[in-house]
């Protein structure tokens, strides 16, 4: 019996040590498993961003390289290029081209490509033809137009992948070798470059001057009306506006009769800078290049954000219902003052006139909704009278003015929320009176 107790000890211990050997096995196997794993986590991140080996193509989340993935498009060609036209539609509206890109695909795309589809999208210059947006290239399988508003095309060349599914396989953009407008080989040329471009600089120095009538002979008068180059003139006063020390006017399409401009300009204290797209077009080679486009939208934006609280609708070039632009000086609340920036802006308004007596204008008063339908119609029509008197003081005849009075009845923005709430920038943007220059 005491033989047997005296074993008790021995075999307790022996358990113990078997236990704790065992356990010491299993955490060393489990901590050799996890920094393998580790490795691998770490050989496979680094090899999505290096490359496995060693280049800049990277790893998708089922472990293939990006150049092994399927960059085909189920359904017809045409399926595919009208999915295209709407990322197309999406750029020109946001200004941002790589949702396009991502879509097109990075291996269609050349570097160039990439940044001039970027420029195209910022200046609003990917608008398609609405009538007939894409077609397809007669005599030439599997090649596509992307028919833009200004008669430049963006060609598409697909092909079929190994599973079948349809691709893009090259871009061809305006202006580069090999595109076509209007049916033909794009024959511009850089003398072609260095006219257009002459064309465009005129421009901008009589904009920078302050001069809407020296910019004139720059236009197409039927396409450019005088209203844009005063509100033009009156943007760059106001907003302290001056081209960018680099690169201030960069070429985006170039063809034999048409020609596209980024002009990017910069603000004292601007952290960024601002653009604005020039379309620049001519009838044939020996005729003058004539600017027929100014799409103000992206300075316009800058110029809200700067010098108007945010609000786009409160600058002073807005669209006319019945077509071209019309300029507009804003009053504050119940008031028929002309403020001191209003008065800067009219100055720019009396110069065109005074150098040509046999021109006119219209100026029209408005108000927001807030009082009786009398006292508004009465202060709109003081708000307008206010604006002939000045240009009277500046030494515009009262012949070439004609004055009228709408009370609350043509707001530009709504006056209160569909919930019947108070919408202050609305009011604000109706309080206005607005010069449409007949000429």
């Amino acid at each position: 019996m005491e033989h047997s107790r005296s074993k008790t000890p021995l075999i307790f211990f022996i358990s113990v040590l078997v236990l704790t050997i065992l356990a010491v096995f299993l955490l060393v196997r489990q901590c050799s498993s996890e920094q393998s794993s580790d490795d691998v986590v770490e050989q496979t991140s680094d090899d999505a961003a290096n490359g496995a080996d060693g280049d800049s193509i990277g790893l998708t989340v089922d472990g293939k390289h990006v150049d092994e993935t399927s960059t085909g498009h189920s359904g017809t060609p045409e399926e595919l290029v009208g999915r295209i036209r709407d990322f197309i539609v999406d750029a020109n509206d946001t200004g941002d081209a790589k949702p396009l890109i991502d879509f097109i695909g990075q291996g269609a795309l050349t570097p160039e490509q990439k940044r001039k589809l970027h420029e195209l999208a910022a200046g609003s210059q990917l608008k398609l033809n609405p009538n007939q947006p894409f077609s397809a290239l007669k005599n030439a399988a599997d090649r596509w137009a992307l028919n833009l508003a200004d008669n430049q095309r963006i060609l598409l060349d697909l092909a079929k992948n190994i599973e079948g599914g349809w691709k893009v396989n090259r871009v061809t953009l305006p202006g580069e070798k090999g595109a076509l407008v209007d049916g033909g080989m794009d024959p511009a040329t850089p003398e072609d470059e260095v006219k257009a471009a002459a064309a465009v600089k005129g421009f901008m120095d009589a904009i920078l001057k302050l001069d809407p009538t020296a910019a004139r002979q720059f236009v197409d008068t039927e396409q450019v009306n005088y209203a844009k180059l005063a509100g033009l003139c009156i943007i760059f006063e106001e907003g302290k506006y001056k081209l960018t020390e680099e690169k201030p006017v960069r070429k985006m399409f170039l063809t034999e009769k048409t020609a596209g401009w980024l002009t990017r300009v910069e603000s004292a204290g601007a952290e960024q800078s601002a653009m604005f797209a020039i379309n620049t077009k001519r009838k044939d080679a020996e005729s003058p290049w004539k600017i027929t486009e100014i799409n103000l939208d992206k300075l316009l934006a800058d110029y809200a954000g700067r010098f108007s609280d945010g609000d786009i609708y409160y600058t002073p070039l807005i669209k006319n219902p019945k077509g071209g632009d019309s300029l507009a000086i804003y009053f504050d609340l119940d008031s028929g003052e002309l403020t001191a920036r209003t008065q800067r802006q009219l100055n720019v308004v009396a110069n065109l006139l005074k150098n040509d007596t046999a021109k006119n204008l219209t100026i029209s008063g408005h108000t927001d909704a807030l009082g009786s339908e009398d006292h508004n119609l009465k202060l709109s029509e003081e708000r307008a009278r206010r604006v002939m008197k000045y240009l009277n003081d500046q030494g515009v005849a009262a012949e070439q003015i004609k004055i009228i009075g709408y009370g609350k009845s043509k707001p530009r923005r709504p006056n209160t929320t569909p919930d019947g709430e108070d919408a202050p920038d609305g009011r604000r943007a109706n309080r206005r009176a607005e010069i449409l220059l007949n000429f």
